[in-house]
């Protein structure tokens, strides 16, 4: 895997403003919660700060840096996440999920009603303070990845039990669904820092190429990882007959009478021990772990170079350490190449 050198390794850690960012976005977070009406304080509290990682807002103050208000940094980071945040309550309601984060989905604690007006008020309250900038391309850049996030996830659901989804496709979709709120993440910091328009389109394909490299490190993990070290259920997309990169990679390669056989266990209500285990066994057959991660690196690589393309070097050498955080993530799967992922499978 190629990761791009940066001229100093650890400028995010280092950084006096990053490492407190975290810490007092938080505590922006939390402030803001307290504007919304009486009515869903509670509930949105629950769920807005149950942790997380906080990649969009991270990434919102870095395009941001250095020449942009603190309290704008914080107001858009909070708009990207509290987006992010409405379609995970919806995403967990589409899914049925138990828990998010080691705690009850908000709509099995709720129900499943009050949950879906919660996240749409914070879809609307995240456009609400969108409008307060007096630069209008924010609430513009927040408005279309909110649409494109929820069309993403249509098309999605709608691909579900169509095994023969063509790559391309898939690659759009989940590039909606996931790219371009790293997009709008992105070019919302661009835009406090008076990026030229050279340098917002870069980080606009900056962002949608990151949310692509994340959505099928997901796919690879789910299907070859090993729960112990992924620290989550894996293979729930293939029981869930999402499609994924490793199952369409499988289709393109597959013969003809495989592809029968292919088809017919995905197509299984339930599936047993010996059923799985001959999926997993074709895809070793047509190497698609190889397949996949060869991909993935394409996709990578492409995402650094685009880095390069920023024309800002502060920005660039940013983003360059933000993306050596993928430094463990490109382990895993390099660790995958040499591990007997049938055994991890193996029921």
């Amino acid at each position: 895997m190629l990761l791009m050198p940066s001229t100093n390794p650890s400028s995010i850690a280092k950084n006096p403003f990053f490492k407190s960012f975290s810490i007092r976005f938080e505590d922006y977070l939390g402030g803001i919660i307290n504007d919304l009406d009486a009515s869903v304080q509670d509930n949105a509290r629950y769920t807005i700060l149950n942790g997380g990682k906080r990649i969009r807002p991270l990434l919102t103050s870095i395009c941001g840096y250095p020449d942009s208000h603190l309290d704008d940094i914080y107001k858009a980071s909070a708009i990207v996440e509290l987006v992010h945040i409405a379609t995970l309550i919806h995403d967990d309601i589409l899914d049925d999920a138990d828990f998010r984060r080691n705690r009850l989905a908000v709509h099995k604690k709720i129900g499943t009603h009050d949950a879906v007006l919660l996240g749409d008020v914070l879809f609307s309250y995240g456009l609400e303070l969108s409008t307060e900038f007096n630069d209008s391309r924010i609430c513009r850049i927040v408005s279309k990845a909110t649409r494109k996030t929820c069309s993403g996830e249509i098309s999605q659901n709608n691909s579900i039990g169509n095994h023969l989804v063509e790559l391309d496709f898939y690659l759009q979709f989940i590039q909606d669904k996931t790219g371009e709120l790293f997009s709008a993440a992105c070019q919302s910091g661009g835009v406090l820092s008076n990026c030229n328009e050279d340098s917002m389109d870069c980080l606009g394909k900056f962002g949608l190429s990151l949310g692509l490299n994340y959505q099928l490190f997901d796919d690879i993990i789910d299907a070859f990882g090993n729960e112990t070290s992924a620290g989550k259920t894996l293979g729930t997309d293939f029981l869930s007959r999402k499609p994924t990169l490793p199952v369409i990679a499988l289709l393109n390669e597959a013969t003809i009478v495989d592809k029968d056989l292919i088809l017919e266990l995905l197509n299984l209500d339930e599936i047993s021990d010996l059923q799985f285990r001959t999926f997993i066994s074709l895809l070793e057959k047509y190497s698609i772990l190889d397949l996949c991660l060869s991909i993935f690196e394409e996709k990578f690589t492409c995402t650094n170079t685009l880095i390069r393309s920023l024309g800002d070097v502060v920005k660039e050498e940013l983003l360059t350490d933000f993306m050596s955080g993928f430094i463990t993530k490109l382990n895993v799967l390099d660790r995958l190449k040499t591990s007997n992922f049938l055994a991890l499978h193996t029921r």
